[in-house]
């Protein structure tokens, strides 16, 4: 049988995965939207430029994020 600390245990890893679920699909169209939102303000032609230069800066932030929180230090 299982006891009270585990199935308390489940349950806030449960809610913690649907937490980071919803944070996923959150962080995607917010991506999305600045995309819209370039095209929106910028001239077509330069549009290009804008996405390159947006799509470093966020696989940047996404590379810092994964050196400094995820990968533990020694």
């Amino acid at each position: 049988m299982v006891n009270r600390e585990k199935i308390e245990e489940y349950f806030y890893l449960g809610v913690f995965l649907i937490a980071m679920l919803f944070a996923v699909l959150a962080i995607f169209k917010l991506y999305y939207s600045i995309d819209m939102m370039i095209g929106t303000f910028i001239d077509y032609k330069y549009k290009p430029v804008y996405d390159a230069l947006f799509a470093v800066s966020v696989l940047a932030v996404c590379i810092y994020f994964i050196k400094e929180r995820l990968i533990k230090k020694e």
